[in-house]
C-alpha cells in the first residue's frame, strides 16, 4: 500500500474520489491527509511517504534531490483565479500593499504564480511580510468565499478561488477577477501525483498500472462540470527541461519550503 501525501484541496479531492470508484487504486493507494506541500515533499524525502500531490515545479526541484522521482497523473483544474472583493474591478496592483491575500495553501502551484507575478510588478508577497508588503495567509478553501463576503475592515485585499466557488461568487458581483491562473501560466495544472520509483520490475509493473487506472475514464457516472480531471502529465519531459522553473525567483523560494 503506498502512503500518498494530499491537502484539504477541491483539486485533490479528486483523487479520493477516484480511488473509492476504482477497487485497484483503493487497494495500492493511501491518502494521507497532510498539513503543508512543503510536509509532504519532505515526507517523500525522508521515506515516510511513498508519492504525494505536488505543485510542478516543487515536482521538479524534488526531482533533482530524490532518485527516482515519477510521475503518475497530473490533476488538470477546471479554474482558479485570483480575485478582489466587491464588483469594482481593482485598477492597480499597487493598491494591494498592506493588504491580506487568502490562499488555500502556501506552497501550492496558485501561490507560486501569483509570488511571480507581484514581483514582477515590484511587489512582496509573503506569509511575514512588512506593513508596505503583502501579506499571504493559508485558509481553507471553503472558508475563503465567507471571507470575501464579510470583510468588514478591507484587510483582505484579494483571494484565489477554485471552481465551482469561483464562478459563484463571480455571478453574484462578491469578487471581481484579477487574472485566470491560464493567463499567468498556460501549461498551469493544479498539481502532479509523483511516486519514488525503484529498479524492482514489480514496483514498475505497478506504478504503470495506477498510472493507467488514474488517467483512464471512470465507467460510472459522468463527472460534473467543475470536477478536477486526473490526466496523463502535461509534459513527459517535464522533470528534466525545468521551461517554467525560473531559477532566479522561483527555486530559491521553493529550496528554502523544502
Amino acid at each position: 500500500m503506498l502512503q500518498i501525501g494530499y491537502l484539504n484541496l477541491s483539486s485533490h479531492m479528486s483523487l479520493f474520489e477516484r480511488c473509492r470508484q476504482d477497487p485497484f487504486l483503493s487497494a495500492h493507494l493511501h491518502p494521507v491527509k497532510t498539513g503543508s506541500t512543503r510536509r509532504i515533499a519532505r515526507g517523500i524525502l525522508k521515506g515516510w511517504l511513498d508519492g504525494g500531490l505536488l505543485p510542478l515545479p516543487f515536482a521538479h526541484v524534488l526531482a533533482r534531490w530524490q532518485k527516482g522521482i515519477c510521475v503518475l497523473a497530473s490533476i488538470q483544474n477546471t479554474g482558479s483565479a485570483l480575485v478582489t472583493p466587491g464588483a469594482s474591478p481593482l485598477s492597480d496592483f499597487r493598491d494591494l500593499a498592506g493588504k491580506r491575500v487568502l490562499f488555500s495553501c502556501i506552497g501550492s502551484m496558485e501561490y507560486l504564480l501569483a509570488h511571480r507575478l507581484f514581483q514582477e510588478c515590484g511587489l512582496s508577497l509573503s506569509p511575514d511580510a512588512g506593513p508596505d508588503e503583502i501579506l499571504a495567509e493559508q485558509m481553507a478553501h471553503d472558508l475563503i468565499p465567507d471571507a470575501l463576503r464579510h470583510n468588514p475592515d478591507g484587510s483582505i485585499g484579494a483571494a484565489v478561488l477554485e471552481e465551482p466557488a469561483l464562478s459563484e461568487v463571480l455571478r453574484e458581483d462578491e469578487a471581481s477577477q484579477l487574472v485566470h491562473c491560464r493567463d499567468l501560466w498556460p501549461e498551469y495544472t493544479g498539481a502532479v501525483l509523483v511516486v519514488r520509483n525503484t529498479e524492482d520490475p514489480a514496483r514498475k509493473e505497478l506504478l504503470d498500472n495506477l498510472a493507467d487506472h488514474l488517467t483512464s475514464p471512470p465507467s460510472s457516472e459522468a463527472p460534473s462540470a467543475h470536477a478536477p480531471q486526473l490526466l496523463p502529465p502535461c509534459r513527459a519531459d517535464f522533470l528534466t527541461t525545468g521551461r517554467y522553473l525560473d531559477s532566479q525567483q522561483l527555486s530559491p523560494m521553493i529550496a528554502s519550503l523544502l
